[in-house]
């Protein structure tokens, strides 16, 4: 078996195979950094980037939320459950466990680090997968797991009058030495204002910048900040499980469509303005017990990709036009402590957040003007920086920042979701080709489920489909008996 990536999806995975394999297993985990478990998200080496969730609930393990925050109390006793860890201590957190899982397998259970990137992953006709390296050599499995995080964010499409091209432009924040050039007075445009954008201005202030930082996104919202300590009224509101939920959106249905009668009653397709409904009366519902609107965002999480998956997909269409900002800010939330920086930082003018839309870049001779429309205003204004940042978060479309995945949808193997945000699957996760048909040979977990599952970019969502992904590999497995990986590179094997 073959994983290809080693962030936090792929190494999760790996963990949960390791864990719970009996017989012999020989996983190829192929990465093409040094390091696995970090990715893109816990890579970062700045203690200023935080986890936008506390460490109790940031377990690798399903069943184990406070894993994490039992780990990081051996370094530092005195961790809060709230307390929000930096994320180079969650990379690190990461490479441990699945060292420990590496080194307690049972017989027979190997696993190899390949620490090559990936030009192309193709569906043989023997029935293996093969997984050339960009390197020379390739890697061959029966079952081959693409777990590629998030794509690369994509350029503005607006003509850029030869920014993209130019020293003055950084295409995404998280690229090695992305800010190498910025100046300690350099007026800043960062496109964007979620979290992204708030790492980086973050980056910025630690590597001593003075200057002017012009935030900017069409509708120029700011994700809200986590509660300091646990509401009074936390106890005293019940939230509803997803089988009330369920009942409850039912019943708004229904009273949508004028019929209040439950029996012999054709279910009706689910609308977003009944979610919204459900949302807000439970909203209410939390501020009469004394708590506040967090509290529901945070109770309906397990129920978010059931209500998903019930919308039609014209009415998710619908939701990703008009409501994915505000929830967005309202779900991916700042720490306390970084939520007071970005306000200091707005108080100072140090920063400014715009609604607004690019129209297009210029070249000068001392920066770039960007001409920009303000948000209910029909002119344009110009604006003129020194840099431009791209903070606009992953490419929407999966298939057009990954080139893997867009060799698989050209030859077939592979086809985008409904609302081409990732990847068609299965309920288990396994890749449907061009005729909606499953191999069982190509999977994924993670972010290239987004569009079919919505909630699936962050840890405690990616730990539960890396677990029920890993014991559906190894029921198959047992019962196939597919053969070990073969790894070569110019005729040699491969090393770990």
């Amino acid at each position: 078996m073959a994983i290809v990536g080693g962030g936090a999806s792929g190494t999760l995975l790996a963990v949960h195979l390791l864990r719970s394999a009996r017989g012999p297993l020989h996983v190829a985990l192929v990465e093409r950094s040094a390091r696995v478990g970090l990715g893109l998200a816990y890579s970062t080496t700045s203690p200023c980037h935080l986890l936008n969730v506390p460490a109790a609930r940031m377990g690798a393990f399903a069943d184990d939320p406070e894993h994490f925050l039992r780990w990081v109390r051996r370094e530092l006793p005195d961790t809060a459950p709230g307390a929000f860890i930096s994320r180079q201590r969650y990379g690190r957190y990461l490479e441990s466990v699945l060292r420990e899982a590496r080194a307690q397998a049972a017989p027979g259970v190997h696993l190899e680090v390949v620490t090559r990137d990936v030009a192309s992953v193709e569906e043989t006709d023997d029935g293996t997968v093969r997984v050339a390296l960009a390197s020379g050599g390739q890697v061959e499995a029966r079952t081959v797991v693409l777990a590629l995080g998030n794509a690369p964010p994509s350029n503005p499409r607006v003509p850029d009058g030869g920014l993209y091209a130019s020293r003055r432009y950084h295409r995404s924040p998280w690229a090695k030495d992305a800010l190498r050039g910025v100046s300690a007075a350099d007026d800043v445009l960062l496109i964007g204002t979620g979290l992204t954008m708030v790492d980086t201005v973050l980056s910025l202030v630690e590597q001593g910048h003075q200057g002017d930082i012009h935030a900017l996104s069409r509708h120029g919202l700011l994700p809200h900040v986590h509660q300091e300590t646990l509401q009074a009224g936390a106890a005293a509101y019940a939230s509803p499980g997803i089988r009330e939920a369920l009942r409850a959106l039912r019943q708004e249905v229904r009273r949508e469509r004028g019929d209040v009668s439950a029996a012999g009653t054709r279910p009706a397709p689910v609308r977003i303005r009944a979610i919204l409904h459900l949302l807000r009366r439970e909203v209410r519902r939390a501020a009469e017990a004394g708590a506040d609107w967090r509290m529901v965002v945070d109770a309906l999480r397990p129920v978010t990709t059931p209500l998903w998956r019930r919308l039609p997909v014209d009415e998710q269409q619908r939701f990703l036009r008009h409501l994915r900002a505000y929830w967005d800010v309202h779900r991916h939330r700042m720490a306390p402590g970084i939520g007071e920086t970005v306000e200091r930082l707005r108080r100072e003018g140090r920063l400014t957040l715009q609604a607004a839309r690019i129209q297009g870049f210029a070249l000068e001779a001392a920066g770039v003007e960007v001409r920009v429309r303000r948000r209910g205003q029909g002119g344009e204004e110009a604006l003129r920086v020194q840099h431009v940042i791209n903070c606009t978060g992953p490419e929407g479309a999966m298939t057009r920042g990954h080139p893997v995945l867009c060799g698989l949808v050209e030859t077939g193997r592979a086809r985008s979701d409904a609302l081409g945000m990732g990847l068609a699957t299965d309920a288990d996760g396994a890749l449907l080709d061009a005729g909606g048909r499953a191999s069982g040979r190509l999977y994924t977990l993670g972010p290239p489920r987004r569009g079919e599952l919505w909630e699936t970019t962050a840890v405690p969502e990616i730990r539960g489909q890396a677990r029920a992904l890993a014991g559906h590999l190894l029921q198959r497995l047992t019962s196939t008996r597919a053969p070990s990986p073969v790894m070569e590179a110019a005729g040699a094997p491969l090393g770990g």
